[in-house]
């Protein structure tokens, strides 16, 4: 290739940009935008003409940039998050003692059916696959997608809409 970097970058702008909303990650933009100049950079010193074009080329590279630093992400979280809730922080309430995280999730989730709360707290706090909660539930498999969906759908419009 024989455009400078700085063009490259220009040129595949919109495609890091769609891969951050894609992912769903536009709340760490500038995180995402810089591994996805980290995989554009490393597309144009690893390409090679032979083997195609360089487009597909670097989008694969740029989404597995961020898809890499989103994996890190979530098994550093599940880590440190599963230790802080074993720390449960308290804040006191007239009926006694209520656990923060309860709050704060039910907050969250006071905007979600009973269904895609069933989803968000089977699935992301007890680490359930969509089949055993649809085994749990007693409903199909795409019924449990459709409450993912639909509640992924929801919250991230109220995080759009900064009602959290």
């Amino acid at each position: 290739m024989h455009i400078t970097f700085e063009e490259l970058a220009q040129q595949f702008e919109p495609l890091i940009k769609s891969q951050i909303r894609t992912l769903g990650v536009v709340n760490r933009f500038d995180e995402y935008y810089q591994a996805g100049l980290i995989g554009l950079w490393e597309a144009s010193l690893r390409f090679d003409e032979s083997k195609g074009e360089f487009g597909p080329f670097a989008y694969r590279t740029v989404r597995g940039k961020m898809l890499e630093l989103l994996k890190k992400e979530t098994k550093f979280k599940s880590v440190h998050v599963g230790f802080s809730l074993e720390l449960t922080e308290t804040i006191p309430y007239e009926g006694g003692v209520l656990p923060l995280e309860q709050e704060v999730l039910e907050l969250y989730l006071s905007k979600l059916t009973a269904r895609q709360r069933t989803w968000v707290v089977k699935k992301l706090f007890y680490q359930m696959k969509e089949t055993e909660i649809a085994d749990e539930e007693g409903v199909s498999i795409s019924a449990v997608k459709s409450w993912r969906k639909q509640a992924l759908a929801k919250l991230r419009g109220l995080q759009a809409n900064n009602i959290f």
